[in-house]
């Protein structure tokens, strides 16, 4: 291949990855993130597990999703969750365990409702306001 050549696929690979680290970072400028509260708000928590039953309120948290909010519980009522961060440009948290109670076991996997409404996002997506319930349950599959 003549030098020519060879410098203008090597331009055209530069201009294709600086356009795609630039969406990458443009979407996750654009990802919307939770308003920081000036003062707690009243949130309660059920976990439905495999036989067993975890609940947790806070009449004062300024855990404002459904991931922090979740994460407060663990670390208060003291059980184990695992979860991983994906990478842009999704950006989001995927729960993996809750109480030792893993993704997959027996066709099972963790979701989420608020107040009786099936979570449409990641749980460190779902902003709540102050009086909603959260209910987290090892079960096979929302389809929707």
């Amino acid at each position: 291949m003549p030098r020519t050549e060879r410098a203008r696929a090597s331009l055209l690979t530069a201009a294709v990855v600086v356009t795609a680290a630039s969406l990458i970072l443009a979407a996750q400028a654009l990802q919307p993130r939770p308003p920081t509260l000036l003062s707690g708000i009243t949130l309660s928590l059920v976990i439905e597990g495999p036989g067993w039953t975890i609940t947790h309120q806070n009449n004062d948290t300024v855990n404002n999703t459904v991931f922090l909010f979740l994460l407060e519980a663990a670390r208060t009522r003291h059980f184990t969750l695992e979860w991983e961060n994906y990478s842009p440009p999704l950006s989001a948290v995927f729960i993996i365990a809750i109480n030792g109670a893993r993704n997959g076991d027996a066709h099972q996997y963790w979701q989420f409702w608020v107040d009786s409404v099936y979570g449409p996002t990641a749980a460190d997506l779902a902003v709540l306001r102050g009086g909603e319930t959260v209910l987290w349950k090892f079960d096979v599959s929302e389809e929707g």
